[in-house]
């Protein structure tokens, strides 16, 4: 348990990976039902963003003069990718060209913004990875979508951390 290795407070997810809708929480030494439905619009990501706020009030208000430390362990961007649908929305089409293309042109634009050096190589793609080509259409269509779901989590993500930050 948790507060056996030297935290204070904890609140989230024990395993690798959980349900982002429907997460097994712990809150320090034991399993709690998560504080509201996923059908009225319970997210793990903003639950975790309201809890780390709520320690760090909460401790700052009675021992403002006491450091602290906040270890903010989101589920993304691990399976599953599970987002709000505007979220993943947003990324309607951006992924169609095919993950060739797009890292191709990924890699080109981290040349131009100093990422990576001038004269660096692309790497060949893994080989366990078809060409994007060499897919169905329908498997594009899917491999898409998956795309969209992941690109979606990780804005979802950043939007909450920003809101952790800003707190």
């Amino acid at each position: 348990w948790p507060l056996g290795r030297g935290f204070e407070r904890f609140y989230g997810f024990l395993p690798g990976a959980t349900n982002q809708w429907n997460p097994d929480l712990v809150e320090d030494n034991h399993r709690i039902r998560q504080p509201k439905k996923a059908e009225d619009g319970y997210h793990i990501t903003e639950d975790l963003t309201e809890k780390a706020i709520s320690y760090i009030k909460d401790q700052t208000s009675e021992t403002p003069n006491k450091p602290f430390f906040t270890y903010l362990a989101y589920g993304a961007p691990h399976a599953p990718h599970h987002a709000p649908k505007e979220f993943i929305d947003h990324y309607k089409g951006k992924f169609d060209e095919g993950w060739d293309a797009i890292r191709e042109r990924w890699f080109e634009r981290q040349k131009e913004l100093g990422i990576v050096p001038e004269n660096a190589i692309l790497p060949e793609r893994n080989h366990d990875v078809k060409a994007w080509d060499e897919l169905s259409a329908d498997e594009r269509k899917l491999y898409a979508r998956l795309q969209e779901a992941f690109a979606g989590f990780l804005e979802h993500t950043d939007y909450h951390i920003g809101r952790f930050v800003s707190f």
